[in-house]
């Protein structure tokens, strides 16, 4: 296989391996294409869940809304660079495809960040009770998304 060859396909690969990279990130994070990123929705789930007191669901929601507001450009581009590398399936240039699946990387890596930073922020907001049952609830969720992983199917939710 010559070298210009085998550079396209590396390159192919690299972008088709950020693009479920950052979908996989992006869904872990509630950051899913598609999806209305609704802080009051994801607030009132997190209230619900963890009987979070109303001070506590003020400061949650201005750190969610924080967040939000930061990411908003990110997301954005990031739909750009899905359609730009889906375009390269009629043209495909190893230069241009290489640069957009690079700036994947540096936007997932700033996202996975910032809602690392969200979550302490949040998780620190709790009471220790409060923490518990959200690390059982984060427990729950990765048993669930390890068996969806294993059988090749939805999680199921319980």
């Amino acid at each position: 296989m010559n070298k210009s060859l085998r550079k396209a396909l590396l390159g192919a690969g690299f972008a088709a391996a950020s693009l479920l990279t950052l979908s996989a990130a992006a869904g872990a994070l509630g950051l899913g294409g598609g999806v209305d990123h609704d802080p009051g929705r994801m607030l009132a789930h997190i209230a619900d869940r963890l009987d979070l007191s109303e001070e506590q669901q003020a400061e949650v929601g201005k750190v969610l809304d924080t967040t939000r507001d930061a990411l908003a450009a990110d997301r954005q581009r990031l739909k750009e660079l899905r359609s730009e590398l889906h375009a390269q399936r009629e043209n495909f240039d190893a230069g241009e495809t290489q640069a957009a699946a690079d700036e994947v990387g540096q936007i997932t890596a700033r996202m996975v960040y910032q809602a690392t930073s969200t979550f302490s922020q949040v998780y620190q907001l709790m009471t220790p009770e409060q923490r518990q049952q959200m690390d059982s609830m984060m427990e729950k969720r990765h048993e669930r998304r390890a068996r969806w992983r294993r059988h090749g199917g939805a999680p199921q939710e319980e």
